[in-house]
């Protein structure tokens, strides 16, 4: 998936091309001021965007890097991300999945500014205030559900990041943070915006400012990849994007996304994806005619029915105590 972007996925013509700040995720928000989505999820690379983040997890077990932190979330866990966060998932066991709700910016203003919080509830009991975003989380979805009373939605997104407030701590970034992450950000977005180039670590360091050692350091730590490994990671998505979006020939997509020879493109397929292009392009125009609806080999994102099914198995997934 790349990056995590799943209720609005960018078309072929525009996910095939370079574009500025290629790590940044572009959000495009409905009439409710936030998206809400579940999904069954592989691996999610390292992105940020300006809208805040709620993460339930609904089943399985996922590592969360957020910035420099890494977080072990189990079914009932919750996470929130704050807004141009640098952060990136993996899944820990097959078939993990999640419920996601990101807030939109246009929610927020000069007074009343996006929360910049620490809240997770990871490895804890949960406590009062946990169970009130729990609640606060389970009605805003069964209104968003049930598509009824706008007015009332609009009250209830205020009232979770409300309760979000109260559970969480304030954490003002310090500036060396702040720092390190720019820097960060701008070589994933050099890395995203040249991968069909030849690339080193030793040139994305310097156009990033940093010092070989510490770039590598750092850039392992956030994407959970060294440098060769990630940019392998990219062009293969950038790949499969082509494989399944256009009737482009391998040998040409190969050359395109950075590979310098076809047989490099098939050993990463056959290493990431357990298949090769050709097999993983044919397996998505038959999932494409039969509508099947499970994470194909290959895959890394399944957007999942937002229903009342799913949020009886959300409300059952943790034993937080009710709200007040």
């Amino acid at each position: 998936m790349f990056p995590f972007s799943v209720t609005h996925p960018r078309s072929a013509t525009e996910a095939g091309r370079h574009t500025v700040n290629s790590g940044y995720e572009l959000i495009a928000f409905d009439a409710e001021k936030l998206n809400a989505f579940a999904a069954e999820v592989r691996y999610c690379e390292p992105h940020w965007h300006p809208a805040p983040e709620l993460i339930t997890v609904l089943t399985g077990r996922f590592s969360i890097v957020v910035g420099q932190q890494s977080a072990d979330l189990a079914q009932g866990d919750m996470l929130y991300i704050n807004a141009e966060a640098v952060h990136s998932l993996c899944a820990e066991e097959a078939g993990s999945q999640l419920v996601t709700v990101q807030f939109s910016p246009g929610l927020f203003d000069e007074l009343h500014p996006a929360p910049v919080l620490s809240w997770c509830t990871q490895g804890r009991s949960c406590t009062e205030a946990d169970g009130a975003v729990r609640q606060r989380l389970l009605s805003l979805l069964s209104q968003l559900i049930d598509n009824r009373a706008p007015f009332q939605r609009i009250a209830t997104i205020y009232l979770l990041l409300d309760a979000l407030v109260l559970a969480g701590e304030a954490v003002p970034q310090a500036e060396s943070s702040l720092r390190e992450d720019a820097m960060i950000k701008k070589g994933i977005d050099f890395i995203n915006q040249h991968f069909d180039q030849p690339l080193t670590l030793s040139e994305v360091a310097s156009r990033s400012g940093m010092s070989y050692s510490w770039f590598s350091r750092l850039f392992k730590k956030v994407s959970r990849h060294n440098f060769k490994e990630y940019l392998t990671l990219v062009r293969l998505n950038k790949a499969k994007t082509l494989l399944r979006d256009t009737r482009t020939p391998i040998t040409d997509i190969s050359h395109s996304c950075g590979f310098q020879e076809h047989k490099y493109l098939i050993a990463a397929f056959k290493k990431y994806c357990g298949l090769t292009p050709t097999e993983y392009r044919k397996r998505f125009i038959s999932r494409q005619n039969s509508l099947e609806s499970v994470l194909a080999p290959g895959e890394d994102c399944l957007c999942l029915a937002l229903n009342d099914a799913l949020l009886e198995r959300l409300a059952l997934s943790s034993q937080c105590p009710s709200a007040p």
